[in-house]
């Protein structure tokens, strides 16, 4: 290991050192702390915290630190999360975390500026001719205001939200099920599985980091626990072509993927949906929300729920508004996006 690869200094706040496994379970307790003091959205355990340590590539002992105080105890910490699944899209997300008591130090702001430079510098580290830009970022709630300063002043900036939206099922009327002309609402059927997944890959294709789903992938959800194919719809054409020349996906353009939690909040759930890119603007996907909510309620179920991923959240959720739904806090990804060529200028090399 060069020098530069075992430098862990941050700041002189605390006394820094790699992350050990031998420390994860007083950082579990740590992250206790902070969710006492946050109640975020997202919490961590032990178990997760030793599953990221053990996730293949991740090298936590290389690309996590911890701060001390005087007494030796845990109070901060940062992880970096390399990905290279992709190589023509490498990406790293970090946590970042501060027992309570020791924010308004500047802690957060110089651990995220640590854990970028480690990014970058592991880029530089495995880059070769296959290699594509590098992505680095953190997922915020939007509540933490600390943590979201610290992410603008490291040079990151908001690029995605994700917030649950529900809506009640058994007060005011639900919406009126208006089916485009070009298609049928048909229930979920097996024989027509593998035609949806294409629509789904077909649906998402363009979206930045887009991952073809693999069959497995979809089958292993369809199946998952909760899940519910006959809650679940899809919209076909009304013709016995395909809805465009060779279409993968067939007479199916688009789907509503459903499931059902029945327990404490009996809330039926859109697990996935989508609409091909030749079919969007048409009224397809709120016909399939609109019948999804019917199926929902005939099933006995009390609320309807979908999580949204979105680059314009106010469009999102003026969208699933006008449907009944109301939206819970947002997660927001601040990320950056920076090319060899640039981090080599920035590093003077």
């Amino acid at each position: 290991m060069s020098p530069d690869w075992a430098e862990t200094f941050v700041d002189d706040v605390l006394a820094w050192s790699f992350l050990g496994f031998d420390d994860l379970p007083e950082l579990a307790e740590l992250r206790q702390a902070m969710e006492y003091y946050d109640d975020p959205l997202q919490t961590m355990s032990y178990g997760d915290l030793v599953a990221d340590w053990e996730r293949p590539g991740a090298h936590a002992s290389h690309h996590a630190v911890v701060g001390r105080e005087r007494s030796g105890r845990i109070v901060a910490y940062g992880w970096n999360h390399p990905d290279l699944s992709d190589p023509s899209a490498p990406k790293v997300w970090f946590d970042v975390g501060v027992h309570p008591a020791w924010r308004h130090q500047g802690i957060r702001h110089n651990l995220s500026l640590w854990l970028i430079a480690r990014a970058e510098q592991w880029y530089l580290y495995i880059h070769d001719d296959a290699t594509g830009p590098l992505w680095i970022g953190s997922i915020v709630d939007e509540n933490r205001i600390g943590l979201t300063d610290s992410m603008v002043g490291a040079g990151l900036a908001p690029e995605r939200w994700q917030f649950d939206m529900h809506r009640d099922l058994t007060g005011a009327a639900l919406p009126e099920l208006i089916v485009p002309p070009e298609v049928t609402i048909v229930p979920f059927e097996e024989e027509y599985s593998e035609q949806a997944r294409a629509a789904h890959n077909e649906a998402f294709a363009s979206r930045p980091g887009a991952v073809e789903t693999t069959r497995e992938d979809w089958e292993r959800s369809l199946n998952s626990e909760g899940a519910r194919a006959q809650l679940s719809w899809l919209a076909i054409v009304n013709r016995p072509q395909p809805s465009h020349a060779e279409a993968p996906h067939g007479r199916v353009v688009g789907y509503a993927i459903n499931r059902a939690y029945e327990d404490e909040v009996s809330e039926g759930w859109t697990e996935r949906i989508g609409v091909c890119p030749w079919c969007q603007g048409k009224g397809i996907g709120r016909a399939l929300m609109v019948a999804s909510m019917h199926g929902f309620a005939e099933a006995g179920l009390l609320s309807a729920g979908i999580g949204v991923d979105t680059v314009v959240p106010q469009t999102a959720e003026a969208y699933f508004n006008s449907m009944g739904f109301e939206a819970t806090e947002s997660l927001i990804i601040y990320g950056r996006t920076s090319s060899y060529e640039e981090l080599l200028v920035k590093r003077g090399q």
